[in-house]
């Protein structure tokens, strides 16, 4: 213990900022009485305070110099360190004949021991370095973290291929309810990093946390409660530094992140049937992705692309929103194999995930995401049917769910449309059959295929009371007034509300207003066509002016 606290003091005292000033606890306030401990007395404390967070130097260039060599030697000893445990790791995972062990091997309590000191003082040497020897450099805007060298020469680089050495050979007892001390220490100072922009430590956070940031894992103990994940653990790290009362995190390196992210969500989303984590026969909790921890990078991340793509490269950020719409383009056409699965469970996800989108996506995007939102609400309303027409023949809680599921996301699409493309010829084609078609079964049974009918209508009314286009109600106008008729009284609420919205007067006088200005348009281009026919005809008998006299020309020269 006291040789791995002083490894990094000399890292410490050698740092440019030098060794924080700490609190120094003298003697104990426990003491044996009767054979157990008791409080006898408070502990005393020695603090100092000369009003300055580091002992601060003055040194000249040459004892910076050899305080430099010396950070370089304590550094280097730090690596040894690391090197040793990566071995003996390695060690005790091929000692695991049958093949079922985790990357995180159980470990002797010394080790454990050790383990926690160094990290506790890793902690205090980055309070050290963070500013200096360890402080991230300029972020520069690309697609994907992951991509960087996996071998970093620098300090910051070195340190967290030091924590994530630490973090795999810290043992992890999945049957445990919490994250032991080294695991715990681990993750709060890559968290540390992380708020302080460090794309090395979200790098490293990112790949600890694999495929548990998108997958809903099995409960490991026997009472069917997860308890705490270390890969999890990591997902929820990086999802943290994207809340909304976070700011500390830089907008590039939100951005950056958030490609990073949504790369491997589509990578763990392409191979989601086949993940031991996504059991479809487990049921509802494990059954298949899950969508808050991705929503709240896309919030925040998006957000900061937004405020940034004022005075960035443009090129970049289309890049971003194109991978953005493919992105959501998945979840709104899933395939075959989880069509059902995905609207059943998420379908709340997906109109959250889309709202967010269409919040940030720049105008110039809306023409790619329309048919991303035509397509969406037009697979939404075949598989709520299809789901209806297989009740009979199987699991009617899941197309029961993936049915009501279906509603919400064409609700998403579809109002996406109405309040950003209100022009939108998809609009009036799915309101004409939604519509449509619920009027025709009027005093019809209401079975399962005519409620699913009637739920279609009220999102589609839901979502044109939310249009900011008065034309578009305008050119609907017929259709909602048959829908006032309806026996349904929640549809007839619905239609009057949208009618109630509609400024009728408004729109006869900028119906008048226009067709007074085509009267105006229409006369003067009469009036010029009368001109310009008077001077044709003028043209003309001027031209036959000069006939006859060329012809009388014609005629003197012949004599």
């Amino acid at each position: 213990l006291a040789g791995v606290e002083l490894l990094v003091l000399c890292a410490q005292v050698s740092s440019k900022a030098g060794a924080q000033n700490s609190t120094a606890r003298v003697g104990t306030n426990m003491e044996v009485v009767g054979g157990a401990l008791r409080v006898t007395q408070r502990a005393s404390v020695v603090e100092e305070d000369d009003g300055d967070e580091s002992l601060g130097r003055n040194d000249g260039p040459e004892v910076d110099l050899k305080r430099q060599q010396l950070f370089v030697l304590a550094f280097e000893e730090l690596s040894h360190f690391r090197r040793h445990v990566e071995r003996n790791g390695k060690r005790s995972s091929a000692k695991d004949d049958e093949g079922s062990g985790s990357r995180y091997d159980s470990i002797d309590s010394l080790l454990t021991q050790v383990l926690t000191k160094f990290v506790g003082e890793l902690s205090l040497l980055y309070d050290c370095c963070r500013k200096d020897e360890m402080m991230p450099g300029p972020i520069d805007l690309r697609d994907d973290i992951l991509s960087e060298e996996a071998e970093d020469a620098n300090y910051e680089g070195r340190f967290v291929r030091m924590l994530v050495t630490l973090a795999n050979n810290s043992g992890n007892d999945r049957r445990a309810t919490y994250l032991n001390q080294v695991q715990r220490g681990v993750m709060t100072l890559l968290q540390t990093m992380a708020t302080n922009s460090s794309l090395r430590a979200f790098k490293a956070l990112t790949t600890i946390s694999g495929d548990a940031m998108f997958v809903t894992s099995k409960p490991s103990n026997t009472d069917g409660e997860l308890g705490e994940v270390f890969e999890l653990e990591a997902a929820k790290t990086v999802a943290s530094a994207f809340e909304a009362d976070s700011s500390d995190l830089s907008d590039e390196a939100k951005v950056v992140v958030m490609c990073s992210v949504l790369t491997q969500y589509q990578h763990v989303y392409d191979n989601s049937v086949e993940s031991d984590k996504c059991d479809i026969n487990y049921g509802e909790a494990s059954a298949a992705l899950r969508y808050d921890i991705i929503t709240s990078v896309l919030d925040s991340g998006l957000r900061a692309a937004a405020q940034m793509e004022s005075s960035s490269s443009r090129d970049f950020f289309d890049g971003i929103w194109d991978r953005i719409i493919a992105t959501v383009d998945k979840l709104l056409l899933p395939s075959s194999s989880n069509r059902y699965a995905g609207y059943a469970y998420h379908s709340k996800h997906y109109l959250r995930i889309v709202a967010i989108v269409l919040d940030h996506l720049p105008k110039r995007k809306h023409v790619m995401a329309e048919p991303m939102l035509e397509n969406g609400a037009d697979r939404a309303v075949a598989v709520a049917f299809e789901c209806n027409a297989k009740k009979e023949n199987g699991d009617n809680e899941l197309y029961t769910k993936a049915a009501d599921g279906a509603v919400h996301v064409f609700l998403s699409c579809f109002m996406g449309l109405c309040q950003k493309m209100p022009s939108s010829p998809a609009i009036s084609s799915l309101t004409n059959q939604i519509i449509g078609d619920t009027l025709d079964t009027e005093g019809q049974d209401m079975n399962d295929q005519n409620r699913t009918r009637h739920n279609f209508a009220l999102a589609v009314c839901e979502s044109l009371r939310t249009t900011p286009s008065q034309d578009l109600l305008i050119s609907l106008f017929p259709l909602l007034c048959q829908l006032t008729n309806a026996s349904s009284d929640s549809l007839r609420m619905a239609a009057g509300r949208i009618l109630s919205s509609l400024n009728l007067s408004e729109a006869i006088s900028r119906e008048r207003a226009r067709a007074d200005v085509a009267e105006r348009r229409a006369n003067d281009i009469e009036e010029e066509n009368i001109a310009m026919l008077e001077e044709i005809e003028d043209l003309q008998a001027q031209n036959e002016e000069l006939e006859r006299q060329l012809a009388l020309f014609v005629e003197g020269e012949m004599q």
